[in-house]
């Protein structure tokens, strides 16, 4: 199951992760924001691209090298959860965003508590 769940949050990192750093005009186009032309923010958006490709490429190593797994479980739950309890914050202090960002929003926390449910049941069984 830990594989799996590896694999899986690997393959979206690293999917998001590089249409963020490399076409996000393109990717955010998709949430209905349009960035093109705008370079301060482009660069800001751009920021997280590399961290999020990163940790794509270390929960998908760690599918196949049983030494990264621990490190890639807390860094990947960590990652989903900070970008959905993110977006429930931003609810909060700014009201609704679109549709798709809500499903963003509620993939990411079934990421991120999958992943945690996963350590903790690992954990209870050492």
């Amino acid at each position: 199951m830990i594989r799996l769940y590896l694999i899986t949050t690997g393959i979206i990192a690293t999917g998001l992760g590089g249409m963020i750093l490399f076409a996000p005009v393109a990717f955010y186009a998709g949430y209905g924001i349009e960035p093109a032309g705008q370079v301060n923010l482009l660069n800001e958006l751009r920021s997280h691209g590399l961290a999020v490709l990163a940790a794509g490429f270390l929960a998908t190593s760690a599918a196949f090298v049983g030494r990264l797994t621990p490190a890639a479980m807390i860094v990947t739950s960590a990652l989903y959860l900070s970008y959905g309890l993110s977006r429930l914050v931003a609810i909060i202090l700014d009201g609704m965003p679109s549709s798709s960002l809500l499903a963003a929003g509620a993939v990411e926390l079934v990421l991120g508590l999958a992943g945690l449910g996963l350590l903790l049941r690992q954990r209870a069984r050492h």
